[in-house]
């Protein structure tokens, strides 16, 4: 009799583990697959396409500190393999607080017009952070990033494309036994890690800027383009801040990870960049401000 008792009662910890982490999986839109909306482009603009672009601050609904402003730079950062000159960050910035056009509510209330003639470009683009929450429930976790984003012509205050993306990053699993419990809900806990929140950053920045209209004659999934490797870690951590660091200062900058048989080694590297002039330039800015050598390469992006 007590040998059942006990049986019995070693049954309802897998069986609940079980249930929680699918009703959690249901609750979480069953999704490894990201939500993409089709863009939708004004057809008056098709043929006009802007020489210029200008990245305005983005708005933030979340209410998260800071993340609205990490976005947008990534977001910079990857539109560096576009066809369009860009506005630098810190231009836009300086010009718009010299306006007094530092927040969100004053950027709604300034023409599209207006703005193309204070920051001098053909267009601006506004991006709203709708999304962004962390979800621990000891056996599962998820990490949402919801970025939309539209561009409009400053020269016809006519907007020319607008789209939006929700990068999800799930973890968890079905503990089959009571030891399997602590390893499941580590490996949950971990997905919370900056690291993974960098990572669904710039898988919806990196979407999204691959859908922007560009002219028919450029591809911008495969221009040729110049790359600086500036270090390359074993330490992911490592990697990463240097990243942040170069990303602060406003380069387009990258990590690459690649695997060999010692394990995985984390590149950084900056850019791409069109001309080789611009790459020359930006190495000789390396030495003489950072005091960092750096490995030039041609790449296809």
């Amino acid at each position: 009799m007590n040998r059942s008792r006990t049986r019995r009662s070693a049954r309802p910890l897998p069986f609940l583990a079980m249930t929680v982490v699918g009703w959690l999986c249901l609750l979480a839109g069953c999704a490894h697959e990201p939500v993409r909306v089709p863009n939708t482009v004004h057809p008056a603009t098709l043929n006009d396409y802007p020489g210029s672009i200008a990245v305005l601050p983005f708005t933030d609904l979340t209410e998260t500190p800071g993340i609205a402003e990490t976005i947008r730079i990534e977001f910079y950062s990857h539109m560096s393999v576009l066809p369009f000159e860009d506005v630098e960050l810190h231009i836009v910035d300086e010009r718009l607080r010299r306006r007094r056009i530092s927040t969100a509510a004053s950027l709604s209330r300034t023409p599209v017009k207006h703005l193309g003639r204070i920051l001098d470009c053909d267009a601006v683009l506004i991006g709203t952070v709708y999304d962004f929450r962390r979800v621990f429930a000891g056996l599962y976790s998820s990490m949402n990033v919801g970025l939309s984003v539209q561009l409009w012509d400053t020269r016809t205050a006519r907007m020319i494309w607008s789209d939006r993306y929700t990068a999800r990053r799930h973890e968890g699993g079905l503990p089959f036994t009571v030891f399997d419990v602590p390893m499941v809900t580590l490996r949950s806990g971990l997905n919370l890690r900056d690291a993974v929140k960098l990572h669904a950053i710039d898988e919806a920045c990196r979407y999204l800027v691959h859908r922007i209209p560009t002219p028919p004659a450029v591809n911008p999934e495969a221009p040729e383009a110049y790359t600086l490797q500036i270090g390359a870690f074993a330490d992911e951590y490592r990697a990463q801040n240097v990243e942040s660091r170069f990303k602060y200062d406003g380069f387009p900058v990258f990590v690459q990870r690649d695997r060999n048989d010692q394990g995985v080694l984390h590149r950084v590297f900056l850019g791409p960049y069109r001309s080789m002039e611009t790459v020359l330039e930006i190495q000789q800015r390396l030495r003489e401000k950072y005091r960092t050598e750096s490995f030039i390469s041609r790449n296809q992006f």
